[in-house]
């Protein structure tokens, strides 16, 4: 398959979804183009190319070979906490608030907007004041949400827990109950649109988690500035510990908020433009000289990031878990996505008793670093433990054959 080709289909990618080639495994890119261009019967590149910038169905297929969303049931379990304790402290205490607009995006196949609704029906808060929207490009996706019926593989971990008495049991697994199924709105749309729900009124907490990690600049850019739109003023915004905001521009006004590892950033007003003098008045004296304004802060280098994951790696030894964990996401911060940082946090958390979120690292651990040897037996044992050989037997195979080539 010839590179330039390859580097076309990337370019469409970048500007039509706003994907960041870099982002995605080695070789998975290819991959994908030769499962399309075999289901399309297409037998050169650049034909498929052509077929890819003029058909919007054929670039939803290939970005569903790619980016295969995984969700689950109360994925991440604090940032739901936190939206219960918000729900407490504001809505259920003060009942002249108006109805809470909530907004997931990209929503995938339902977890998370199901999971917000369970959230607020199991706070008390009924189904009158409050507003679930939830928006994926994913046609195939949001046929699955609408339908409201999972395997058991969208149940794991304690937080799973949540779940009782909102599902009943299906022949292709079990469904949710209609009446929460009702409390979500779903609708499809491309988040790089920017027109996305533009008649909508601002949201009061908006999710939008692991989806910036995948964005080139100029799409999170234009993500960034949707956000800003979506979100009302002193709301707030709910990411994923992989992802970063960037720091200029109106996007500068969310400031993280709440508890660590929740992720959620707080929406700032912004300041009042101060009134016309209508005199001119001629102005007076500064009482303090003027401050220069701060350097900006230099990128950090290798040594620096390399002290942070040091740092974690010592903490995590001591078992001192929440500072480990703590510096671990500063890493991130600093550093962006590795495969270090994960693999470190997946350890900690499997120490820690939370196989599901130590599941989710050991993944993204992989996903960065296909070969990962270590991250591929964690999964192993954790897919043991979950009574599926078949996927155990998978993760040590490849393990297997990385250990194989580091010996040769």
């Amino acid at each position: 398959m010839k590179s330039i080709d390859v580097l076309a289909v990337e370019t469409l990618l970048a500007d039509r979804i706003g994907l960041d080639p870099s982002t995605l495994p080695r070789g998975m890119l290819p991959r994908a183009i030769r499962v399309r261009m075999d289901e399309a019967k297409l037998g050169d590149i650049a034909a498929y190319a052509r077929r890819l910038a003029e058909s919007e169905s054929e670039l939803l297929a290939l970005t569903e070979e790619i980016v295969v969303p995984e969700s689950w049931f109360f994925r991440d379990e604090r940032p739901f906490t936190w939206l219960r304790d918000q729900i407490a402290a504001r809505w259920l205490a003060q009942p002249a608030l108006p109805s809470l607009r909530l907004l997931s995006l990209p929503c995938s196949s339902g977890e998370e907007p199901y999971s917000i609704a369970m959230t607020l029906r199991r706070a008390g808060l009924t189904s009158s004041r409050f507003i679930i929207d939830a928006v994926d490009v994913s046609a195939r996706r949001l046929e699955l949400a609408r339908a409201g019926i999972y395997t058991a593989n969208a149940f794991r971990g304690p937080a799973a827990a949540a779940t009782e008495g909102f599902f009943r049991p299906n022949p292709n697994g079990f469904e949710i109950d209609p009446a929460i199924r009702a409390l979500a709105r779903f609708h499809q749309a491309n988040v790089l649109d920017p027109d996305l729900l533009r008649g909508a009124q601002p949201y009061h907490v908006v999710f939008c988690r692991n989806l910036l990690i995948y964005l080139g600049e100029t799409a999170r850019a234009r993500v960034e500035a949707t956000l800003d739109r979506l979100v009302e003023p002193e709301g707030w915004l709910v990411l994923g510990h992989a992802d970063r905001l960037g720091t200029g521009g109106r996007i500068s006004r969310f400031k993280l908020d709440g508890e660590p590892g929740c992720f959620t950033y707080r929406r700032a007003s912004p300041t009042p433009a101060a009134p016309a003098n209508r005199h001119h008045a001629r102005p007076r004296p500064a009482l303090q000289p003027p401050v220069s304004p701060p350097r900006p802060l230099a990128t950090p280098g290798p040594e620096r990031t390399e002290s942070l994951l040091a740092q974690a790696e010592s903490l995590a030894n001591q078992k001192r878990y929440p500072e480990a964990i703590a510096a671990c996401d500063r890493l991130i911060r600093v550093k962006g996505p590795t495969a270090p940082a994960y693999h470190l946090l997946g350890t900690i958390h499997q120490a820690q008793g939370d196989p599901a979120r130590a599941e989710d690292c050991f993944r993204k651990t992989v996903y960065l670093d296909p070969h990962h040897e270590l991250a591929l037996l964690s999964l192993a044992l954790l897919a043991e433990r979950k009574g599926d050989p078949t996927a155990a037997a998978g993760f040590r195979r490849r393990a297997k054959r990385r250990h194989a080539a580091d010996t040769t």
